[in-house]
């Protein structure tokens, strides 16, 4: 999951998990942490992937009288990829700040598991 544009055109960061719970953060001033995710915010996300029906997912949401997300929006971009053996499935679907209510659940379900790991982790909070 990743952020950009909004006043200072930063976004409002990103998060990289794995399911292994390796996970990235990137701050909006864009420092980097990595970590390892306890058992609670790893089940979370297993949980909210499991849910997930990402293949019922638009590629974006938004307004039609502001498909651009104009202006000053935070567009976000929630990626999901799944494997089996060697076989990557790969499923993306965004929105802007004013279109997040058009977003599916279960995406968002996602986005917000992924957007506690970066809100829970004391050493990459942002600065």
């Amino acid at each position: 999951m990743a952020t950009h544009g909004g006043f200072s055109v930063r976004g409002a960061g990103a998060v990289k998990i794995r399911s292994s719970g390796d996970a990235e953060i990137v701050t909006p001033s864009g420092r980097r942490c990595g970590l390892k995710l306890d058992g609670r915010l790893l089940e979370g996300i297993a949980r909210a992937v499991r849910s997930a029906r990402p293949k019922r997912w638009h590629s974006r949401y938004f307004l039609p009288d502001n498909p651009t997300g104009c202006c000053d929006q935070v567009s976000t971009t929630l990626a999901l990829i799944r494997s089996v053996g060697r076989a990557e499935t790969r499923f993306v679907t965004g929105w802007f700040d004013e279109s997040r209510q058009l977003a599916p659940r279960d995406a968002l379900a996602v986005h917000d598991a992924a957007m506690e790991v970066a809100l829970t982790h004391e050493g990459c909070r942002s600065d």
